[in-house]
Formats: C-alpha cells, structure tokens, sequence
C-alpha cells in the first residue's frame, strides 16, 4: 500500500428529502415569477359603472287594476274631455300617480280621443311633496320644435295637471320643470310664467286660480 495515498472515507450521504425539497422551490419560485408576469402584462377590461340604485317596479303584477281619466281632445269636435284607463292600484299612491303620468304621455295619438302630447317629448323624473305638489320634469330634447305650436302646449299642460288633480285628491299644485330647470316656455310658445306652481289653464292661456287660494 503506498503510503503517500490517502485513504478515502465513505462519502457523506444526502438526505432523501434534500432532492425533492430543491425541486419543489425551483417550481415554487417559476410559478411565483410566471405569475408576476401575468400580472403586469394583463389587459385591464374596463367594468360597466354600477348604478347607484336599481329602478323598483311601479306595480306587481299582482296588483288589481284601477281606472283613471286622461285628460284629452275629442278629434271630431274639438272638446276637451276624458277618456278611461288602467293602471294598477300598486302599494303607494306616489306609484299611482306616477303612473298616471306615464299614461298620459303614451296615450293615443290616433283615434277619436287623443292626448296632446307632441311625438319624442318624455318623462324625466316625478315627484310628489308633501305639501301636495306633483313635480313633472319632462325632456323635451326629442320634440322637433315645428310640431309643437302655442296650442298645442296650452292643450298639454291643461291635459297633464287635469289629469293628476282629476284622479287624485292629494294633487293640489303642479310644477313642470324642463330637463330638472324652471323654464319660462315649454317648447317655445307657452309661458309657464314665473310662478313656482302651474295651475290649470284655459285655452286662451289664462292661469287659473291657485287651488291654495280657492274659496
């Protein structure tokens, strides 16, 4: 034996785990980076904004119906008169009454009876206060202004406060607003005037007396 050679021990021996454990975070390690990686390359999808509130339904289904007046314009002699409808008895009479507002405005426009109510003008908002006034805000941003003369929006303010004030008794006072703002005219022609408060009025565009005010 040469004695210059060092004799060689036993090599040490690895644990078993030593192996799979070295794998197992190179892995970890990959998917964390793949991750990452993903992450900072992802399209951002934008979202639809959520509406603050959804819409509560008028009425159930459920609800018995109940008949109303509109108020409009026998075609044949030009009068002023009423004709029946349904809406549904619901669970608040703010709901009644603004569904009474929503029949007015797609009442017919052909036939014997008809609303005034010129094509594209629709309802914004309503309100009811509790001192009794109903709140009617309408946009009149789809109304062509050649289809809507001084006649025409007397016929209509005249149609839509009768058929509130005829059909519920808490109605003591109509306000008309146009796109959520006091407005001076309605289309153009008819002067709502400066009050707060729109009234019934005649034909001939006379206010008629407050029902405040009424013996």
């Amino acid at each position: 034996m040469n004695p210059n050679t060092k004799s060689k021990g036993p090599k040490p021996v690895r644990p078993s785990w030593v192996l799979p454990a070295a794998v197992i975070l190179v892995l970890v390690l990959a998917l964390w980076g793949f991750w990452r990686w993903k992450r900072a390359t992802a399209t951002t999808v934008p979202l639809p904004p959520v509406k603050a509130s959804a819409q509560v339904p008028l009425f159930d289904p459920r609800d018995r119906p109940m008949t109303i007046v509109l108020k409009g314009v026998d075609v044949a002699s030009g009068r002023f008169l009423g004709t029946k409808t349904v809406i549904r008895e619901s669970k608040t009479r703010y709901n009644q009454m603004k569904q009474a507002v929503l029949a007015f405005l797609h009442g017919p426009r052909e036939g014997k009876f008809q609303v005034p109510v010129p094509e594209g003008l629709e309802l914004n908002q309503f309100y009811f206060t509790g001192e009794g006034m109903a709140v009617v805000d309408l946009s009149m941003a789809g109304v062509k202004s050649d289809s809507f003369g001084f006649y025409e929006e007397a016929l209509f303010v005249r149609g839509i406060i009768e058929t509130l004030t005829s059909n519920f008794f808490e109605v003591r006072q109509v306000k008309i607003l146009v796109d959520g703002q006091d407005a001076q005219v309605l289309g153009g022609h008819y002067a709502l005037g400066t009050s707060e408060v729109n009234m019934p009025v005649s034909l001939s565009g006379s206010r008629a007396q407050s029902a405040d005010s009424a013996p």
